[in-house]
């Protein structure tokens, strides 16, 4: 759904190139421009800090621009020049589109992967030191996708089990060697980490996921590790009017208004506290129009 709603650069209009290929190709180099023009130290910091309650503003833990972030965009740019494939994928996943969701169809050609933290930056936010063992003994990756995100974590864990609506995105995460759960039941599982990242704004049901979340973590050492791209607009792919059966008490406009009223409505009722907040870039590999794109990501870290 990344290519729907990130709108982080312009786009032009060609009218006298006739070629949908080549206007394609004259936009990415507009885009890619104004790509390269972004300051991305202003990823990682929040724009009115000042707007933050004081006790969230201290939980503020400052993240920047790592080597798996920088490797992440260098792939990205590399794949979508390479026209041969992007043709290939916007043929197929239009073909695709008519039989399955956007997200299936991505998840089976390979593309349009997400990337929220590296290793390195998902160890901090946990507190793992960088060489040395684990507390923590398995994981649950809510709505794990293709499973790339996934796989940043893993090494932390014995045990990695998944949830995804998508039957196409289930079969390549068991081939990956994790356990698939049912999205709604997770049998008598208690969990060290749960991770929730971008999942609360494109799910159906995400009062009862939160209930659901709490019931299954370890309430000893347990943490939820929870990202939410703001402002908040939900939007759930698989029914007809794409709304969801339950809302969020989410109020103000601003990012930081947004997080108090999230805190305060929604994870303190839920039973968490928060033991860290981070800001993060929401990236996705592009297409034939831009390298690729980008969306303001907070990250919650929430203890019971």
């Amino acid at each position: 759904m990344m290519n729907e709603y990130c709108t982080n650069c312009h786009q032009s209009s060609y009218p006298l190139v006739r070629s949908s290929w080549a206007r394609a190709a004259l936009i990415k180099i507009e885009n890619d421009r104004c790509l390269q023009s972004i300051d991305r130290t202003r990823w990682y910091r929040l724009s009115r800090s000042d707007l933050l309650h004081d006790e969230y503003r201290e939980r503020f833990c400052q993240l920047n621009e790592d080597e798996d972030t920088q490797l992440f965009l260098k792939q990205s740019e590399e794949k979508s020049e390479n026209v041969f494939l992007q043709m290939i994928h916007t043929v197929f996943a239009s073909l695709l589109t008519l039989f399955m969701t956007r997200t299936s169809a991505n998840g089976l050609l390979g593309r349009g992967r997400m990337f929220v933290y590296s290793s390195a930056q998902f160890k901090t936010l946990l507190d793992i030191e960088s060489d040395g063992k684990s507390p923590f003994s398995t994981l649950l990756d809510i709505g794990a996708g293709d499973g790339s995100i996934t796989e940043r974590m893993a090494n932390n864990f014995n045990k990695v089990y998944v949830t995804e609506l998508s039957p196409t995105m289930r079969w390549r995460l068991s081939t990956y060697g994790y356990t698939v759960l049912d999205t709604n039941h997770w049998g008598d599982h208690i969990f060290d980490v749960i991770t929730c990242l971008n999942v609360l704004d494109r799910c159906e049901n995400p009062v009862q996921l939160l209930r659901q979340i709490r019931d299954h973590l370890n309430p000893q050492i347990g943490r939820v590790v929870l990202s939410l791209v703001l402002p908040f607009k939900p939007y759930f792919e698989y029914n007809s009017h794409h709304r969801p059966n339950e809302s969020l008490q989410i109020e103000g406009e601003l990012p930081e208004e947004q997080i108090n009223s999230f805190v305060l409505n929604v994870i303190q009722p839920s039973g968490f506290h928060l033991e860290k907040l981070t800001r993060l870039p929401y990236l996705c590999e592009g297409d034939m129009e831009r390298s690729y794109y980008f969306l303001y990501d907070y990250v919650f870290v929430l203890a019971i």
